[in-house]
């Protein structure tokens, strides 16, 4: 009976207030169509030429965008369950799609005279966050610590003893953080809190959209950092007065931004952080009074120091927890691979680092529940495990570099990427991998090649070869679930004999705890950075053609 109660709402004698122009505004309004996200419930209304994600950004649904919006990363897959014509054509990225299916950044409303329900592909929060490096013991010698009954940090009262002395170490990842709660005293982890970043939700998964995003909303996403920060140390078993000291690691936009620096100058040639560009150490302190993090007033918060452009603190505290800071005659590499990918190379007593934009190609989908993980092919047969052990939705990273490896190793797809007699290999009736995500612009080859090129560069650099590596380090939630084998097989990683691939979950976490825990091993990483020599990729004579001709396959990784 709506009809009715709206005549009875429109004749209503008491509401002569709202007669008139005003009256007619709110009538319009009550007709008005909304678009309705079926999942959340979150609604709002429908106007012409807005696009799906907008409204996703607006209404804060969890829907990734690691490309920013321009079709190449489609993770922002939805379903439109009512609306589709009034809806825009399909793009040339959507082509691959089933009927209903749209990515969000592509779907621009056209005409407001219905409702449209959405249903997101992806949803939910990630299942897999790798949220330490082992029980790596360090001598505990922490710069907080208790000396009769005050609390002193690096030998300067900041407080009265209380019960405890609490630590925090951060890993602050573009994706995912991860904090530490840990007891300065005796050494002993307390909590450990792992989530997704919430600014992924505003502005996708890659750190040039984020640069972008605060050029043109200062502080905002700051703001929204720090305050989902906050409410994760809120649920911490401990006196929040009692936190006393805060390590924090990160990539260099991710570390600085924590730290509520201006990070414009590393979206842009020469790609260096303002405390590169300042010169001298690039570590950080600051006190509590001065963030808005909710911990004691007086404690210390300390960024780890960069090693140069996009290569991180984060990958800083990596090469502290893998040894590679450590006097050894190891020659060894870590590999943090990723949107943005990390690769260090320790020989001859010296280190050298990149960093290489491999794009989100490599992980379709995040590790949500019904992501495929695992895949085999045997005998044509295809056998699937997805996170959460539920109806497949799409693909994440571990289980793309499965399915490479798999048709690599049956046959289906030849070494230079190309899909036998097909252009698209069916999974299930939801999930497929086409030729165009493997060769097209952007596709899963190019990815490979960054990452393959980055690592033998390192190894041209330094004139040794992969049968001289004696260690292979991979690190990060995507080095901790990928099968070594299939990495090896496609080239992801060198083609060593798997004993020495070492996966070491998140090692930057647990070079953060070893930073909270230790002054000497602060110390090690501060002076250790100094010395590493950054290799700038795109300075690399024939780099391009390199990246388009020599690495657009997926043969095994060997140099020379």
């Amino acid at each position: 009976m709506p009809l009715k109660v709206a005549q009875y709402w429109i004749s209503n004698p008491f509401e002569k207030k709202i007669h008139g122009k005003e009256g007619r505004c709110l009538r319009q309004n009550r007709m008005r169509h909304r678009i309705h996200f079926l999942q959340s419930g979150k609604r709002a209304n429908v106007l012409k030429g807005k696009n799906i994600l907008d409204y996703a950004k607006e209404l804060k649904i969890p829907i990734s965008s690691s490309c920013g919006g321009q079709g190449i990363c489609k993770e922002c897959r939805i379903v439109i369950e009512k609306g589709c014509e009034v809806l825009n054509e399909k793009t040339e990225p959507e082509n691959d799609l089933n009927e209903n299916e749209r990515l969000a950044c592509q779907a621009i409303i056209k005409d407001d005279s219905t409702d449209i329900h959405i249903r997101l592909s992806h949803q939910g929060s990630l299942e897999q966050i790798a949220t330490g490096g082992g029980k790596k013991e360090v001598e505990l010698n922490p710069l907080t610590r208790k000396k009769n009954n005050k609390v002193l940090f690096d030998d300067k009262e900041i407080s009265s003893y209380g019960n405890h002395i609490y630590g925090i170490a951060a890993d602050i990842g573009t994706t995912t953080i991860v904090l530490h709660l840990v007891d300065l005293q005796s050494g002993k982890l307390i909590f450990t809190s792992a989530f997704e970043n919430p600014q992924r939700l505003i502005d996708g998964n890659d750190v040039i959209s984020r640069i972008m995003y605060d050029r043109e909303n200062p502080a905002a996403l700051y703001k929204e950092l720090i305050s989902c920060i906050n409410e994760k140390i809120s649920k911490m078993p401990c006196d929040k007065n009692e936190i006393y000291e805060m390590v924090a690691v990160g990539n260099s936009t991710m570390r600085d931004m924590f730290f509520g620096l201006d990070v414009q100058s590393i979206g842009v040639k020469p790609f260096k952080s303002v405390t590169e560009l300042r010169g001298g150490s690039t570590f950080l302190n600051k006190r509590g009074s001065e963030s808005s993090l909710r911990i004691n007033k007086n404690a210390n918060i300390y960024g780890a120091p960069l090693i140069g452009s996009h290569v991180g603190a984060d990958t800083t505290a990596v090469c502290l927890s893998t040894g590679l800071f450590d006097e050894s005659n190891l020659t060894a590499m870590a590999i943090d691979i990723g949107t943005n990918g990390e690769i260090v190379l320790r020989y001859n007593h010296k280190i050298i680092a990149t960093s290489c934009a491999a794009g989100p190609a490599l992980e379709p989908m995040p590790a949500l529940r019904g992501a495929i993980q695992r895949i085999s092919i045997d005998s044509g047969k295809i056998g699937w495990k997805t996170i959460g052990n539920t109806e497949p939705m799409g693909i994440c990273g571990s289980g793309i570099i499965d399915l490479l490896g798999e048709l690599i190793k049956t046959k289906v797809m030849d070494k230079n990427g190309y899909l036998v007699n097909r252009k698209v290999f069916k999974i299930t009736d939801k999930v497929q991998l086409t030729q165009n995500a493997i060769k097209g612009e952007n596709g899963l080859i190019w990815s490979k090649a960054a990452i393959s090129l980055g690592i033998k560069v390192l190894l041209q650099e330094t004139g040794i070869s992969t049968d001289d590596l004696d260690r292979v380090y991979l690190a990060g939630s995507f080095g901790s679930y990928i099968d070594k084998k299939n990495a090896r097989r496609i080239g992801l990683i060198p083609a060593v004999p798997l004993k020495k691939v070492v996966q070491v979950g998140n090692a930057a976490a647990q070079g953060a705890k070893e930073i909270l825990l230790s002054r000497e091993r602060r110390r090690l990483a501060e002076e250790s950075v100094k010395k590493v020599k950054h290799i700038d990729l795109e300075l690399i004579p024939n780099y391009g053609e390199r990246l388009m001709l020599d690495e657009q396959n997926f043969k095994k990784l060997k140099f020379p």
